[in-house]
């Protein structure tokens, strides 16, 4: 890790500043995004937003996670399996193959908010769900090598065939949940009976449609604001005010104290949600915040002067490098008739579009050049990543030669124009984005005018977090829901499978619509070395094995890299191991310690120092 020190920042700060923070111990947390759905989701079947996943690290618990270094830590388990505890146990199954078995044990004292105990009833019914035929999973790769042995109420063991050499990596690399049977088991018998006799292949929608009612039924505002919910983390669900407003309270049967008693730590937790983030960077200014989501502002706006002066005598404010990707997925199904007009399924044309995009002058004029240009999927921070693959330059004239070798030509207004099938078709593509993020709208209106240099309009249609990253929406592209460019962010982590870009994980009808290759590209020499490298323990040949996963690649586009992030965190003074680090928790959330979030005024200990894990910004 970097070691760092935090902006320095001078300047008068507004006067009455609300310090109600630490008055009624309480903490306002600012995002730019508000979650669809929470909790009731447990498998992420209807959502997969980042915002949704940060305000659940608060109301659920892992049984492991990772610390702001990078190290598994135990949280609901008793201890983190090692091989050296006997918890960890690998067997040769042959063809440079292994089994792997993992011992986990629930701790005695873990309640869900309820008073009820957490216990393998819970594990296994996590499971049972999980692996449901035709069950839309993100990562249907997990559920085909996972299956589970329970020995008592608090003992059981999971089991990897075959097994990944990120198996044991905490946060998404062990992904081992439970989700409470005594508040949800009723309705999934229901569901189950429902589904028997369905064909996971022939009544896919079918299914899909039962799952997404099962889910939706125990996460939405209405039914959490009910409180009928069970949560194993130290806050509940009090209220959801959609559009506005999630507040959270302290349960009162969490089970993990912080350095001197839950009472002198935060009590309660609200998340604004203000999806324009320079309404959000007002708010800040304003003093009616606490602290920044990783949702939350852009890099720009947060070193805006006038932010930094207004803030800085009350705030801190760090910038976190992370494993976060910004990219523009592109729609390369086949089936989808505006993929074969403009060619988008052939590589010269994702080629083109990055030749025209000026990456280096946009990181340099929005960020300082503080934020590195991306050329590939996996992040500097990780050991996978290869620095020497093919790089797209800023080139207007190579993007146009690109593109007149597949036959356009300017029409009469200057936008290109080629015959396909006897029409003639323009190039106008779409452009999707979240509404309201005022960087990646603005790289839009910088972008633009390039691509209309070469002959391409663009069709802008952005829409809120919760419509685009809804899986009816983002996992349809081969259903043409989205037909061109899709621009947004992946949170990585230390797990990397190279599963984002593997054929099979392409949704589609036919499959329910899992895994997360949303834009479709596929490649086969890419498919068997990923199948080689995800059994592959050794490092070095592991390592070889990505090296040239990512050359194809970086030749093939199957998305268009632009950038990675360090996301600013803006601290109120006197707030308490509210901290973040490339990997913390898993996805470089900073509630990944959420018990001990607190103020100093009130007897919160200082247990982490965000000083280290924050870059150097003059």
């Amino acid at each position: 890790m970097r070691r760092a020190g935090k902006l320095t920042v001078l300047g008068l700060a507004l006067w009455g500043l609300a310090w109600a923070g630490p008055a009624d111990n309480s903490l306002i947390v600012g995002a730019s995004q508000e979650p669809r759905v929470l909790a009731g989701d447990f498998l992420s079947i209807i959502s997969n937003q980042s915002i949704k996943a940060e305000i659940e690290q608060y109301l659920f618990v892992p049984f492991i996670t990772i610390d702001l270094d990078g190290n598994n830590v135990a949280v609901l388990a008793t201890e983190v399996p090692t091989v050296q505890n006997g918890r960890v146990r690998f067997t040769d199954i042959g063809g440079g193959q292994r089994r792997l078995e993992i011992d986990l044990t629930i701790r005695p004292d873990a309640r869900w908010s309820d008073g009820r105990p957490i216990t393998t009833d819970d594990v296994r019914f996590y499971f049972e769900v999980g692996k449901a035929p035709g069950m839309p999973v993100l990562d249907p790769d997990y559920w085909r090598r996972v299956d589970l042995r329970v020995r008592d109420a608090r003992n059981f063991t999971v089991i990897f065939q075959p097994a990944y050499a990120t198996d044991l990596i905490g946060g998404p690399g062990l992904p081992i949940g439970y989700a409470p049977r005594h508040i949800m088991g009723a309705a999934w018998e229901q569901v189950r009976r429902q589904a028997a006799g369905l064909d996971p292949t022939r009544d896919a929608q079918r299914l899909n449609e039962l799952y997404r009612g099962f889910f939706t039924q125990f996460s939405t505002p209405g039914y959490l604001n009910q409180r009928q919910m069970v949560y194993s983390g130290p806050f509940v669900v009090q209220r959801w005010v959609p559009g506005s407003t999630v507040e959270l309270v302290r349960n009162p049967n969490f089970f993990i104290e912080p350095p001197g008693g839950h009472g002198r730590y935060v009590q309660r937790v609200t998340y604004r949600f203000i999806q324009n983030t320079a309404s959000l960077q007002v708010a800040f200014m304003g003093g009616s915040l606490d602290a920044i989501s990783r949702v939350g502002l852009t890099f720009d706006q947060a070193r805006a002067r006038e932010f930094v002066n207004r803030v800085g005598r009350n705030f801190d404010i760090w910038f976190v490098p992370g494993a976060i990707w910004e990219h523009i997925d592109i729609n390369q199904f086949p089936n989808v008739q505006q993929v074969r007009d403009l060619g988008l399924n052939d590589r010269r044309t994702r080629q083109a579009l990055l030749h025209a995009i000026n990456r280096e002058g946009f990181v340099r004029t929005f960020f300082q050049g503080l934020q590195p240009v991306s050329h590939i999927w996996i992040a500097p921070t990780n050991a996978l990543h290869n620095p020497n693959v093919r790089r797209y330059e800023y080139n207007l004239d190579r993007a146009r030669a690109l593109l007149a070798e597949m036959g356009w030509r300017p029409g009469p207004d200057g936008i290109l124009q080629r015959t396909v099938d006897g029409r003639t078709v323009r190039f106008e593509i779409e452009w999707v984005t979240t509404a309201g993020n005022v960087v990646r709208e603005r790289f839009q209106q910088f972008v633009a005018e390039d691509f209309r240099r070469i002959g391409i309009a663009t069709r802008i249609n952005n829409a809120p977090s919760a419509v685009v990253f809804a899986d009816d929406f983002i996992q349809r592209a081969s259903e043409g829901r989205w037909t061109g460019m899709f621009m947004f962010a992946w949170v990585s982590s230390l797990v990397e499978n190279g599963d984002l870009f593997a054929c099979e994980f392409r949704p589609t009808r036919e499959n329910n619509y899992v895994g997360q290759n949303v834009g479709g590209w596929c490649n086969p020499e890419y498919d068997r070395l990923r199948a080689q490298a995800v059994v592959e323990f050794d490092q070095t040949r592991r390592k070889q094995l990505f090296d040239r996963m990512q050359e194809i690649w970086a030749e093939e586009l199957p998305a268009l890299p632009l950038y990675f992030r360090a996301d600013p965190l803006v601290v109120r003074r006197g707030l308490v191991n509210y901290v973040s680090a490339a990997y913390s928790g898993g996805n470089n959330y900073p509630n990944w310690w959420p018990w001990a979030i607190g103020w100093e005024q009130r007897g919160a200990q200082k247990l982490f120092d965000q000083a280290k894990y924050a870059l150097t910004v003059r």
